[in-house]
């Protein structure tokens, strides 16, 4: 069985679209969407990497008391922050995990490690229930370097296309669910 990987939180983005709202700092039942994504990751895995902005205070001050460590970018490109992450992660693999999807509790953050642990293929994706590749992505360490060589706003997507991956499936659309804009807070809290 594989150690588990690191969780690296993903959570320097600029929140443009969300027209001068932080949507880290949007509440899901009573919590910041930011801190709520980190206590998941600190109840699944020891090692847990928050990636913040230079300049995000707020974003900061919710994570005082938590055991995850903290690493900070000065550019907001999505590349910069897997960078960033993947230089502080100590771990043998890292899932990467962007903090802007509300449905991505310590239930799929468990399933995806048990699959890894249980697995030996290189990368593992988190899929929709009905099989549309989503978000979280576990790497092993043996693709670090091709992360760290990653530029521009584009994820890891180029690393997943050159080795492809295993899949998990997660409940109903977790996988995908990110929240961007006012609008599409509105819909999802509609819905739920």
């Amino acid at each position: 069985m594989r150690p588990p990987p690191a969780i690296i939180v993903l959570a320097a983005g600029s929140s443009s679209r969300m027209r001068g709202a932080d949507k880290l700092l949007e509440e899901v039942e009573g919590t910041p969407l930011l801190l709520r994504a980190v206590r998941a990751a600190c109840a699944t895995v020891p090692e847990i990497i928050v990636v913040l902005p230079e300049d995000a205070p707020a974003r900061t001050a919710w994570l005082t008391d938590s055991p995850a460590r903290r690493v900070t970018v000065a550019e907001r490109a999505m590349s910069a922050s897997i960078r960033a992450g993947i230089a502080a992660c100590g771990a043998e693999a890292a899932m990467l995990h962007l903090a802007d999807m509300p449905e991505i509790d310590a239930a799929a953050m468990g399933r995806m490690v048990a699959a890894w642990q249980g697995g030996s293929a290189p990368i593992l994706q988190a899929t929709t229930e009905d099989g549309a590749p989503g978000q979280p992505v576990i790497f092993a360490h043996e693709l670090f370097s091709e992360l760290l060589d990653l530029q521009g706003d584009t994820g890891a997507r180029d690393v997943l296309r050159r080795h492809g991956a295993d899949h998990v499936a997660l409940p109903g659309q977790a996988a995908r669910i990110d929240l961007d804009t006012p609008e599409a807070w509105a819909a999802w809290r509609a819905g739920r």
